[in-house]
């Protein structure tokens, strides 16, 4: 144990290794329990003896812990963890750890959005997120001072206001920094687009420690090209951009293409269309997300005047084909 956790903190361990340490804690209340009384003693020792070198540290490290020994009792530290109805949190790194150089090793969970389903996170300061199907989340706490999040896919942040507290959202290179505000952002980065709609406040996005954009309004969309590098501004339909949250599809006058591939992430199919003509159908309609597949296609059938079969695949997945 002793040397699993120095290997820690300086770092010498694996993320993969780190994750498995910290996920046998868990099952194993003891070791759960001596884990904690070496961070506790790790802390101490780093705040008493700060000014000395690596290997003195480490050497008044043990020297504490053998006189400690199994009469050390410490209250197990305690792990917030929101979880909703169709949410899935995993934790990665459990603890902030004081290491030499006094970095704080941050808190870390990932949230992961099935496919057809919607997850939703409430951190302890009030600051909500909400995960579209098929996306995901690396929030990453350091202290009292920052929460990074990077983002895969779409995400409704709700951020409550703290300005001693920065809230970043980091999509590939790029980021966006909060300053009290309710946004919906989507990364896709197969397509190179980041999608930013901004609802209430302000948000600076940014590349590095450039900004590209700091007077977004409210009301505004702001579409990125990563390829070209380019920035366009639109007022945004908020009611329709932020529907997914509600568990609502809602198409306005969106061709067939566009409605597919939203369809696809949520139910988990693949479209194909024999007649490329069919792809430039234009359909509006509201549509509830818990609505069975099969139905919400024969009202496509009705409206859009398309037919489609439903092929079953090898591995259990569907293929929808349109003709």
């Amino acid at each position: 144990m002793e040397e699993q956790f120095l290997d820690i903190i300086k770092g010498k361990k694996t993320a993969t290794e780190r994750a498995l340490f910290f996920r046998e804690l868990e099952l194993d209340p003891k070791q759960r329990e001596e884990f904690m009384a070496f961070e506790k003693l790790w802390v101490l020792n780093n705040m008493a003896f700060k000014k000395s070198g690596g290997q003195e540290r480490n050497k008044q490290f043990r020297k504490m812990w053998r006189k400690t020994g199994d009469g050390l009792h410490l209250n197990t530290w305690q792990i917030l963890s929101g979880v909703a109805a169709v949410i899935v949190v995993t934790f990665l790194v459990a603890g902030a750890i004081i290491i030499s150089h006094q970095r704080l090793v941050p808190e870390t969970l990932v949230l992961h959005s099935p496919k057809g389903n919607i997850s939703k996170l409430e951190l302890e300061d009030g600051s909500q997120i909400w995960l579209n199907s098929g996306s995901q989340a690396t929030v990453k706490k350091y202290g009292r001072e920052k929460i990074c999040v990077e983002l895969e896919g779409e995400g409704f942040f709700d951020v409550a206001h703290n300005p001693g507290r920065e809230f970043i959202v980091n999509v590939g290179d790029y980021s966006i920094h909060d300053i009290g505000t309710q946004f919906n952002v989507e990364y896709n980065a197969l397509c190179k687009e980041i999608n930013i709609a901004l609802f209430e406040g302000a948000v600076d996005f940014r590349k590095g420690d450039r900004s590209l954009k700091t007077d977004l309004q409210s009301g505004q969309l702001l579409q990125y090209d990563m390829e070209n590098h380019q920035i366009s501004i639109n007022n945004a339909e908020m009611e329709f951009i932020a529907a997914w949250k509600e568990g609502k599809f809602v198409f306005v006058n969106r061709t067939m293409q566009e409605i597919t591939k939203e369809l696809e992430e949520w139910y988990d199919v693949h479209f194909i269309f024999k007649d490329e003509a069919i792809k430039r159908d234009v359909f509006s309609g509201v549509i509830k997300r818990k609505t069975s597949l099969e139905y919400l296609l024969r009202v496509l059938r009705l409206s859009a005047e398309v037919d489609y079969q439903i092929e079953e695949n090898g591995d259990g997945s569907f293929t929808v084909i349109f003709q």
